[in-house]
């Protein structure tokens, strides 16, 4: 492609902020899910709450646009961990939140509910919904499951949810038995090669999570800002809520971004507190640049937030790829597909030459504004 002399990165921005439709959505197209012969098992056998994953060892059968597919491919995983609650009324609490995750995140967000893993102090009480016991065995062995199925395509997501301690050996969640340590589950993940590994750890003492477990690729989310903030959380709550009928989509594209989630809740916790008349015991963080270091304020001109807010909760169809005629549904995957490989350089900008660097985003650049200029231009001008 032949560059435009003197053109600057932030002239094709501020084009690109004022040209998009608002049509053109960030979508992910939709990849068929695999429907193996039977379902490979992430437990050892047990009783009527075994739980199995579909085999994710089939190719997508997502068709490609242009020549790009990294965006587009690959399933989510998600994992949820309720535990040790202690009181009774935090017992509840904790699997309500746990059970509600599993539900929005299958109803809601559209996880295969064979591709997620629930585990809470009694799953006696889960009612429908498959559980098994929150031990360290049955996390070690959802975690084992896991390493086997996904791929450098897939997305994991894992939700904590109870009370934490970060004295004398170390951080870790407490649940029935031996705790889950933080330095046990980076192990597990260091074994797991998704594309995004998400962790939100909403227990209490769960900030030294973000050192233990922070690297490329992870966004790391804890409810408290130190091991010392030790009282029970409310941040799983509003997590939850802002994944409940589009409550935490910010921008109004039709989906949720880890970021988006983490800001909404972040804010309804603080509410939170004010109305009781409180002092927060609780300030969440988030990190996802790998330094291991959280940050109260993600987002633009921060130090974290870029990778969180290109990671969704739900990879669904929106009508910006399934209306419109064969070219604009065409062009409007392309400017996802641009979109992405943006957001990709941005992240290894330090990796590369910069000259290099800049020559590359420029092309980035100028094609997304030809491709919505042409996108524009046939949504007004049908043929």
């Amino acid at each position: 492609m032949s560059r435009r002399p003197g053109i600057s990165a932030g002239l094709l921005v501020g084009f690109l902020l004022v040209s998009l439709p608002p049509s053109a959505q960030a979508v992910d197209p939709p990849r068929q899910a695999a429907n193996p012969p039977s379902a490979q098992a992430v437990d050892p056998p047990r009783q009527a709450t075994s739980l199995r994953l579909a085999d994710s060892s089939q190719e997508s059968t997502a068709p490609s646009v242009g020549m790009v597919t990294a965006p587009s491919s690959g399933v989510q995983y998600g994992l949820i961990v309720a535990g040790l609650g202690g009181e009774q009324k935090y017992v509840d609490r904790n699997h309500a939140w746990a059970l509600g995750f599993y539900d929005v995140l299958k109803s809601v967000q559209g996880f295969s509910e064979d591709r997620l893993i629930l585990l809470v102090e009694d799953p006696a009480v889960a009612g429908g919904s498959p559980a098994a016991k929150s031990t360290l065995d049955e996390i070690h062995s959802a975690l084992a499951g896991l390493s086997r199925l996904v791929r450098p395509e897939d997305d994991l997501f894992i939700l904590l949810i109870g009370h934490g301690s970060a004295a004398g050996t170390g951080a870790r969640l407490n649940i029935p038995g031996p705790d889950l340590t933080a330095e046990m589950l980076g192990e597990s993940l260091g074994e797991i090669g998704a594309r995004y590994t998400v962790v939100v750890n909403g227990a209490s003492s769960s900030a030294p999570f973000i050192e233990a477990l922070s690297g490329p690729g992870r966004v790391i989310v804890t409810a408290t800002k130190s091991g010392s903030e030790r009282l029970s959380t409310v941040f799983p709550e509003h997590l939850l809520a802002s994944l409940e009928a589009g409550a935490g989509d910010l921008d109004k594209n039709g989906r949720v971004s880890v970021l988006e989630s983490f800001v909404y809740a972040r804010n309804k916790t603080a509410e939170w507190y004010a109305a009781q008349g409180l002092l927060a015991t609780e300030h969440p963080l988030l990190d996802d640049n790998g330094d291991g270091r959280g940050t109260r304020e993600p987002g633009p001109g921060g130090t974290d937030g870029a990778l969180a807010g290109r990671i969704y909760y739900a990879r669904r169809t929106i009508p910006a790829l399934t209306t419109g005629s064969p070219g604009e549904r065409s062009m409007r995957a392309r400017m996802e597909e641009l979109r992405w490989l943006i957001d990709e350089l941005k992240t290894r900008k330090n990796e590369r030459d910069p000259e290099e660097y800049a020559a590359r985003m420029e092309d980035l650049l100028i094609e997304l504004a030809q491709v919505s200029r042409q996108l524009r231009t046939l949504e007004e001008n049908p043929p």
